[in-house]
């Protein structure tokens, strides 16, 4: 075969393997028992280097303690928690103004991902059109159904995850996500600069079992991972957005925040065990 073929089926296997792996949540088995390390900035590449404190600004100082979220626990994962630059930031984002030409797309936009959400009511609807779990109900970010076809680019019709609080299979769908395969940098996403990409590649990436779910977080060591059945994977060209579009499931950190504070409850049930 050409060596344009060989490259298109590395491409896809690439997708395929990570797109069911790198889900934006992690510890799944851990209980969220373990608070999020303060992270390191990222250099260009995959690697860490130096560490970072919270931005006060935009993260502690916004934070109640209050929320259902925050009160199940600290963030599932580092990755879930850092800003492209490696900044610790949990709470509100920061909102850019946008131009109206910008509001005219995102309203656009928005109204395709309401559609998904229309579509998928429950996890019966999404598993019976090729999503499948790859995570439990974790607080904060919820169950994650993943379809690896759709996770090759960005497209507001065609999130590549499905957001649930829980995972009966009357469970109702509270967001999506946008996961995505793209070398070389965050993807271009919805209008403005209001939606913040975040990657799993901390501390040599999430715990992945052999079928695809997520068994824990970033701050596992190799051998923590392996005693529970799985290994790290870094998802170095990995994107993943959250879109909290939900109507009438509002998230007040923000509609593109990476955690949701609406979502308590408790890990492996759903958002409404306290």
């Amino acid at each position: 075969r050409s060596s344009s073929d060989r490259s298109a089926r590395i491409r896809w296997s690439a997708v395929a393997a990570a797109a069911v792996l790198a889900v934006g949540l992690g510890a799944c088995s851990s209980g969220g028992s373990t608070a999020a390390k303060a992270a390191p900035k990222k250099s260009s590449g995959s690697s860490t280097t130096s560490a970072k404190t919270p931005d006060s600004a935009n993260s502690a100082s916004t934070l109640t303690g209050n929320t259902p979220c925050e009160k199940a626990g600290p963030p599932a994962s580092e990755g879930q928690v850092l800003d492209g630059e490696g900044h610790f930031h949990r709470g509100p984002l920061k909102q850019v103004v946008l131009t109206e030409a910008q509001h005219m797309q995102l309203q656009a936009q928005q109204l395709q991902a309401r559609a998904v959400v229309a579509k998928y009511p429950t996890v019966a609807q999404a598993t019976a059109a090729g999503y499948r779990e790859s995570t439990v109900y974790v607080p904060c970010i919820g169950a994650h159904y993943t379809n690896v076809g759709l996770a090759g680019a960005f497209n507001p019709a065609a999130p590549s995850e499905l957001l649930y609080d829980g995972t009966r299979p009357n469970s109702h769908i509270i967001g999506l996500s946008y996961l995505v395969w793209h070398p070389g940098g965050a993807p271009t996403g919805f209008a403005g600069t209001n939606d913040h990409w975040h990657q799993h590649t901390f501390n040599g990436g999430l715990c992945i079992a052999k079928g695809g779910m997520v068994i824990g977080a970033e701050s596992d060591s190799p051998a923590a991972c392996a005693k529970k059945g799985g290994r790290k994977i870094a998802l170095t060209d990995i994107w993943m957005l959250h879109d909290w579009a939900t109507p009438g499931f509002d998230c007040s950190w923000g509609v593109f925040a990476s955690e949701c504070p609406e979502l308590g409850g408790k890990i492996g049930l759903d958002a409404w065990h306290t």
